[in-house]
């Protein structure tokens, strides 16, 4: 596509799109809000962002309006969808009118009567991580300026979500090492029950507490924290890096 100039209010829209969206750490709060962002600035009956999982296949994080559950959990292999053309091309696709009866996709992630079709990859860290699509019921939705509004949006969007995971890794991070030293304090614990009932020849009670310290540097769950914090939100959608090559 040839560069299309944006005007004025199209520029300050997206910087006000990049600071709500670099603002938020919690990757489900941050596809909303990008959604939010999206639909004063371009005409579309439904959107997604599709992202890769660790496996290589494409799974939907976020959609408007809101997808099924079933829709959500889909998995889709890169292959045999336009969805996983854009990612393998890293190029953007659009579709100004399809066909009757041509799918875009299997796994229900276009709105039902689509007739446009624009993807436009999420390239961070030097390869494609997923898309962001919209589409449409009306035929050639989209002007070329409108395209050009969507390929400036991506390239945000990949760097808010890639700094979403980086958050969620640096939270779980310190969640284990908050979880390790506890266990640590509780080892230390049992060893001077331990030692002190050594020194009063307590022998039955100094293999009781020696157990205890095997168990709770056995047992993973043994210092679990509160079910509240095991995993958070953006977790589920913070998915280990792919590098796709065609």
């Amino acid at each position: 596509m040839d560069s299309v100039p944006l005007d004025e209010s199209v520029h300050a829209a997206l910087v006000r799109l990049t600071r709500q969206l670099t603002s938020r750490h919690d990757i489900d709060d941050l596809l909303s809000e990008l959604f939010r962002c999206l639909r004063p600035l371009l005409a579309f009956t439904g959107g997604s962002i599709q992202l890769l999982d660790d496996e290589g296949f494409i799974q939907m994080a976020a959609a408007d309006p809101v997808a099924p559950p079933h829709v959500m959990a889909h998995r889709v292999p890169l292959g045999g969808s336009v969805a996983g053309r854009v990612i393998l091309t890293e190029s953007a696709v659009y579709l100004p009118d399809i066909s009757a009866g041509v799918p875009v996709a299997e796994d229900g992630a276009t709105t039902p009567g689509v007739r446009s079709y624009l993807g436009v990859p999420l390239i961070a860290d030097g390869h494609a991580i997923g898309l962001l699509q919209i589409d449409s019921v009306d035929v050639d939705a989209w002007t070329e300026r409108d395209r050009a509004v969507l390929l400036c949006i991506a390239p945000i969007v990949a760097a808010a979500v890639q700094s979403a995971r980086a958050h969620a890794r640096e939270a779980a991070a310190r969640q284990r090492a908050s979880v390790v030293d506890a266990r640590l304090d509780e080892v230390r614990r049992l060893v001077d029950i331990a030692r002190s009932c050594a020194y009063r020849g307590e022998w039955i009670e100094v293999d009781r507490q020696l157990a205890r310290i095997h168990a709770v540097l056995a047992d993973r769950g043994a210092l679990r924290l509160p079910r509240q914090h095991t995993t958070s939100p953006g977790e589920s959608v913070a998915l280990p890096e792919t590098r796709v090559t065609t």
